[in-house]
């Protein structure tokens, strides 16, 4: 009888490589995420060195006080840094400090390789007088010039009580309330006025002083209502006329009162130099003149 081989097969064998099987489908996640993870550190790290390096930085915008390599140079960003590593908001605030005359500086970042630096110049706005000189200041209270010297016909603004003197920065009051008043009035004073602002007092914040073109004193009170109180008081100059000088008061909410200059000062001088038949009639003339001038305001007023 012939004899067959037989082949042999481990039981054991086979249920040991099951189990390898079942061992490496529960780990393939974890080698997975492992390669996933080793690919990510290897993209950043080259990212980070090899690739995304700046190779130019444009410059554009207004600022004729310096050239582009200046305002770069300001900046700190250079050719070859890593533009990811690049903090945009520290080079803005280099840009501002560094250079005085620039208002604001916009950083961008232009990926694969570039640079964008957008730059707008301060214009002067403001003389802040304090106790030991002025301040020439932009619009947005940068800090042009510490000097002793008023620059050029620009509105003067007093009691501000500046605690930074230093160009370069923005000028704050050591009164939070000033500060909001002063804000308020540039904001104001950017757009085009038909009766210009010449000076602000602010001495007294519960009772600011505005001159308007040189010839008509505005009591406007508080600082409550800036805006509003403005608006008011150059309509009613409006209509007074560009001839008249005076003093001109808020009255309540919602009115102005006018006092002429000429007749204010006639009555003063009256009161001055005592009674006289001649010196009463003229000041009760002048007093007739003042009266009828409030009433005129009154009717202008809204």
């Amino acid at each position: 009888m012939a004899m067959h081989d037989v082949e042999k097969t481990s039981v054991r064998s086979g249920y040991q490589n099951a189990k390898r099987m079942r061992r490496r489908r529960r780990l393939l996640p974890i080698y997975t995420l492992t390669v996933l993870l080793l690919t990510a550190c290897v993209g950043v790290a080259l990212s980070m060195t090899v690739f995304f390096n700046v190779a130019s930085i444009g410059v554009s915008g207004t600022a004729p006080q310096y050239t582009p390599s200046e305002i770069v140079e300001a900046g700190g960003a250079q050719k070859g840094d890593n533009l990811l590593k690049l903090n945009v908001e520290q080079i803005e605030e280099n840009i501002e400090t560094e250079l005085i005359y620039i208002e604001s500086a916009e950083v961008s970042k232009e990926y694969p390789d570039a640079v964008s630096i957008e730059v707008r110049a301060c214009r002067e706005s403001f003389n802040i007088f304090f106790d030991n000189g002025i301040l020439l200041t932009s619009e947005s209270g940068k800090i042009i010039a510490n000097s002793s010297e008023v620059s050029g016909k620009l509105p003067v603004i007093y009691g501000f009580n500046p605690t930074v003197l230093t160009p370069g920065k923005h000028v704050e009051s050591s009164d939070e309330v000033k500060n909001e008043v002063f804000h308020t009035f540039a904001e104001l004073m950017s757009k085009e006025f038909s009766v210009p602002i010449t000076s602000i007092d602010m001495s007294d914040k519960y009772n600011i002083v505005v001159i308007f073109d040189d010839r008509i004193e505005f009591a406007m009170g508080n600082w409550n209502e800036i805006s509003y109180k403005i608006t008011l008081a150059e309509s009613v100059i409006n209509r007074l006329g560009k001839d008249k000088k005076g003093y001109l008061t808020m009255i309540g909410n919602n009115q102005c009162s006018f006092r002429d200059k000429a007749s204010v000062e006639l009555a003063n001088q009256v009161a001055a130099a005592g009674t006289t038949t001649a010196t009463g009639a003229d000041s009760a003339m002048s007093q007739t003149t003042s009266t009828e001038t409030v009433r005129e305001a009154g009717n202008i007023v809204q």
